[in-house]
């Protein structure tokens, strides 16, 4: 039970979007590497972060603080919604703002697959208690795979990895009782197709 927490927490559906922008910006050999200054991939990995991990994990604070929620890990499908909400906001934010720096397509891609990915999510615990980590992971995927075929291949040990991850998620999630197996395998399909689509719309692959 413990290696199923901590398995949980530390692939916890915040940390996705950062994940995926730190893949984009610090992968060698490709182009971006080389067209963003070093200390311009850490600034907006940073923003990346502060908007989409900190941020909500403070107002998810403030929720648990003033009762809205009853713990960090929302067990109850009802209680997710105002958090989701609260973390569409911020993603919505983050692609806002980079939309004004006027980011390469590729960023910007990554920053609309979590808008979506987000909204889609909230959606669907509106009437059903989807697994969000199986949904974020799976986005990852999903993402990273359309960055491989399309900008610059991705190393197999990297996709690999990440499939591996996911089913080990899977079952962290499942040995917590947060979901059912339909729940699992549901976020876990669901993430893949919508991040993969989406990725190659707003590339226009």
């Amino acid at each position: 039970m413990p290696l199923a927490k901590i398995i949980s927490y530390i692939t916890h559906p915040v940390f996705a979007t950062t994940y995926m922008m730190a893949i984009a910006l610090f992968q060698k050999n490709s182009y971006l590497y080389y067209t963003i200054t070093s200390s311009g991939r850490w600034f907006f990995l940073g923003v990346t972060a502060i908007l989409t991990i900190v941020a909500p994990l403070f107002s998810v604070g403030y929720l648990l603080y003033t009762k809205q929620i009853s713990s960090f890990e929302m067990h109850n499908r009802k209680e997710r919604f105002t958090p989701m909400a609260i973390m569409g906001a911020y993603t919505f934010g983050l692609y806002y703002l980079f939309s004004s720096f006027n980011m390469p397509s590729i960023i910007m891609a990554i920053t609309g697959v979590s808008v979506v990915s987000v909204i889609l999510t909230l959606f669907i615990t509106y009437f059903w208690k989807i697994s969000a980590h199986m949904m974020a992971l799976s986005g990852l995927t999903g993402t990273v795979l359309v960055l491989s075929q399309a900008i610059h291949p991705v190393p197999h040990t990297v996709i690999i990895g990440l499939f591996f991850i996911t089913g080990i998620v899977g079952w962290a999630r499942l040995k917590l009782n947060a979901h059912s197996l339909w729940q699992v395998i549901a976020g876990w399909g669901i993430g893949l197709v919508i991040s993969y689509q989406t990725m190659l719309f707003l590339l226009e692959v």
